[in-house]
């Protein structure tokens, strides 16, 4: 409905620049000039209002909006209105698998505030699927991941994952940082 509304106010906006300029073609009239030009920017203030509220509801359907908003709750000490934001953000069939990811990894960072081991482990799994084949960068919150497994007694699924992740070398040498948090859980 609001683009059709949008399309009548560019219709009539042209229409009033083609009489503006050929009504004052010829035989200027101060007067003229100054109405032909009210109504002009009255149609340019109607089509931004038009687009500026079209924009606000775009965003409710964006990566980023999800990201920070659950961010700012996170901020707010809302750890569980945070995860429900990523949670609906999770819905949104657009996203890309990195997006998704980065949803993933928001909620699981959200249970660790809450020392809910289990549950962010669960969300890191989901998170390293969706990025198997991802060339992703080095992160040093990749070590609180780990033990994050760790504390949930899943230690086998850290070593795999710091395994996995150091696979990662062959495109990013920092991914070698890892090894000591390797060697530590070998022990």
């Amino acid at each position: 409905m609001s683009k059709i509304i949008l399309y009548l106010f560019y219709i009539n906006l042209t229409w009033h620049i083609i009489h503006s300029i050929y009504s004052n073609w010829g035989q200027f009239s101060p007067e003229k000039l100054v109405y032909d030009s009210l109504t002009i920017i009255v149609d340019l203030i109607f089509i931004w209002l038009i687009l500026k509220t079209k924009k606000t509801r775009k965003n409710l359907t964006r990566f980023e909006h999800f990201h920070n908003e659950a961010f700012n709750a996170e901020k707010r000490k809302e750890f569980e209105k945070a995860i429900q934001i990523r949670n609906e953000g999770l819905k949104i069939t657009a996203l890309n698998a990195l997006q998704r990811a980065d949803l993933h990894v928001g909620n699981g960072g959200t249970y660790l505030n809450l020392d809910d081991f289990i549950n962010a482990t669960n969300c890191f799994d989901k998170a390293f699927d969706l990025i198997k084949h991802e060339k992703i960068p080095y992160d040093k919150q990749y070590i609180e991941i780990i033990e994050s497994y760790v504390k949930a007694n899943r230690k086998e699924d850290a070593i795999k994952l710091v395994e996995e992740l150091m696979d990662r070398q062959s495109y990013n040498k920092k991914f070698k940082r890892l090894q000591p948090v390797r060697d530590k859980l070998l022990m």
